[in-house]
């Protein structure tokens, strides 16, 4: 019934099937949550990452291609914050609006490091803000960065001071790093 070509063309298929749940569980992407470091905003905008901010992001291919962050100050503890330039790659997230993802942020402070919890359309992600030399680096932890389920905001501080002492370096997704970022008009 079956000739050897037609197996062949069978078990290939097969394979296939069976990679794809691999390739989803090694994609990375940026940890999110419905919870945030801190129940509410606590520590005043800094006026220093106020702006206009470029880098160059690597596409998947190699090619470099600009990325702007845009920071307003939302009220005395958060920021609005938009993203545009080269973020087709987060189409499949479903977090951009026509040609850029617009959120709000707010600082927290743990384990003598700032993060920012960046909203976007309802999910938080948890952000390393480092601001040195007049360059701004925005460092997402890796959704891998815990195993555990995380129930309320309390538990993601744990989850991250635990992991920020457990680890020689913490674990940031990469592709979605922001890094060196200079101001611009």
């Amino acid at each position: 019934m079956f000739n050897q070509q037609s197996i062949f063309l069978l078990s290939k298929k097969y394979y296939y099937l069976l990679l794809l749940p691999a390739l989803f569980i090694l994609s990375a992407c940026p940890y999110s949550s419905s919870y945030k470091l801190d129940e509410e905003p606590g520590i005043n905008t800094d006026d220093a990452l106020l702006g206009n901010w470029a880098t160059m992001m690597t596409t998947e291919k190699g090619k470099q291609l600009p990325v702007k962050m845009i920071v307003r100050k939302k009220n005395d503890t958060e920021y609005n914050i938009v993203f545009t330039g080269y973020i087709a790659d987060l189409r499949p997230y479903r977090v951009m609006e026509n040609d850029s993802i617009k959120g709000t942020a707010f600082m927290s402070n743990v384990a003598d490091l700032q993060f920012l919890n960046i909203e976007v359309k309802g999910q938080t992600y948890i952000a390393e803000a480092l601001f040195k030399d007049n360059k701004l680096s925005i460092l997402p932890l890796a959704e891998k960065f815990t195993a555990k389920y995380i129930k309320s905001s309390a538990e993601l501080r744990l989850a991250v001071e635990v992991h920020l002492k457990n680890r020689a370096s913490p674990i940031y997704d990469e592709p979605f790093c922001l890094k060196d970022m200079v101001r611009v008009n």
